[in-house]
């Protein structure tokens, strides 16, 4: 399987996707005749060369050559007006009853549900309830499905975004002027980083959130592979701004990993502190360990008046963000706490117990990528060894070391 590395300093649509796609290597005929597979008609895709500020790439087009419907006895009589309008029941049934792969049919209804529960939020509604508008129109239904049938075909299993723009102003849509990012595309990407203003237009579509979000993407992490190819789709807007392009980049991970490495995203909470002792600060970091903190360091700083104090930083799984929170406000005296997201790479590990001449000793061993073993001596049970040896740290781990080899043997 390869990883889909997404550049998108002129932020995503729908249509910018499927022609990045297309330029990677997917059969246009191809990805044509599944989507046929839908019960839709009156629509064809056109791909032709472009260029936008000097850089050539491919540009996608879906047009609707009459009043695109769906051919469905239950809906024979129902006007354009009422086709334009689709809910998410109504698409995801129609992509469920196709004979589209199963695995064309997960990724399109992921998509479609990120972006039904974001529009749900917005308008204060179910996500089975919302109806469409632009994003319910064959064009968008296309793009989407599209994507799905594109990952598939070109056998990604991964996506990652290393730059998004959202650009800036206002946008027109069927609830009237929003600002940019629209309101849906912001709910889509509460908790990601982006940048924002390089234009004032609209960079990032709520489809093209939709995609990364529903596809799972990881944003701004680590990458270890070969390149397989390399491409550039040209959006439809001329932008005297910025170059209206995405870049895509097909990797193979595999080439390089022998074993997968966990990627996960971990916040950062910070808070600056020039009001509390040192004791109180160990107490406050105790806390935030003993309450799920990954890891919690101080960096020494100057803040106003010339008072020396220091930031405190706490690394936190997603799921106990709210909790760690809390437990800064409870055990320190700051008024604030900020946090961004970072992407992790973890290597897989195991705990687990060596027995010694000295007792037990806490082990826990790492998989390398290569294959081989990297292991980690519990540092309270290598000092008490140290004690009773009159030995240095480094002669007790290079005895447990030993021992280690001795048993793998």
């Amino acid at each position: 399987m390869a990883t889909l590395l997404y550049q998108c300093p002129a932020g995503i649509s729908g249509d910018m996707n499927l022609a990045a796609l297309v330029a990677l290597g997917v059969d246009p005929r191809e990805l044509e005749t599944e989507l046929r597979k839908l019960p839709y008609t009156g629509w064809t895709l056109q791909f032709e060369p472009s260029q936008r500020h000097g850089i050539s790439g491919l540009n996608c087009k879906v047009t609707l050559t009459e009043t695109a419907h769906q051919h469905d006895s239950d809906h024979a009589q129902d006007s354009e007006h009422t086709h334009h309008h689709r809910t998410f029941g109504e698409i995801r049934e129609a992509i469920e009853s196709s004979e589209l792969a199963a695995a064309v049919k997960n990724d399109a209804i992921a998509c479609f549900t990120v972006l039904a529960e974001a529009e749900g939020t917005v308008h204060g509604i179910r996500p089975e309830a919302v109806h469409f508008h632009e994003v319910g129109a064959i064009d968008s239904i296309i793009d989407i499905v599209g994507a799905a049938i594109g990952w598939h075909l070109l056998g990604v299993d991964r996506i990652v975004c290393a730059s998004l723009e959202v650009g800036g102003g206002t946008v027109r849509c069927a609830h009237g002027v929003m600002p940019v990012p629209a309101p849906a595309t912001a709910q889509l990407l509460n908790g990601i980083p982006y940048s924002a203003g390089a234009t004032d237009k609209e960079t990032t579509t709520p489809t093209g959130a939709a995609l990364l979000v529903g596809k799972e993407c990881e944003f701004a992490a680590a990458l270890n592979g070969t390149q397989l190819k390399s491409a550039i789709a040209i959006g439809e807007r001329d932008d005297p701004n910025l170059p209206n392009v995405l870049y895509v980049s097909l990797l193979d991970e595999a080439a390089t990993n022998h074993m997968p490495v966990h990627q996960e995203t971990v916040w950062e909470m910070a808070t600056n502190i020039d009001d509390m002792s040192a004791e109180a600060l160990s107490y406050l970091a105790q806390q935030l360990l003993d309450n799920g903190a990954l890891d919690v360091w101080q960096t020494p700083a100057t803040f106003k008046k010339g008072r020396l104090g220091c930031v405190l930083h706490a690394l936190v799984p997603t799921d106990l963000r709210a909790k760690l929170e809390a437990c800064f406000f409870k055990h320190s005296r700051t008024l604030g706490v900020r946090y961004r997201p970072w992407q992790r790479s973890a290597l897989p590990r195991t705990s687990e117990s060596l027995e010694t001449p000295w007792g037990t000793v806490g082990l826990k061993t790492a998989q390398l990528p290569d294959g081989s073993t990297r292991h980690k001596f519990e540092h309270d049970d290598c000092t008490r060894i140290a004690k009773e040896e009159a030995q240095s740290l480094h002669w007790v781990e290079t005895q447990l070391e030993a021992m280690i080899r001795q048993l793998d043997k």
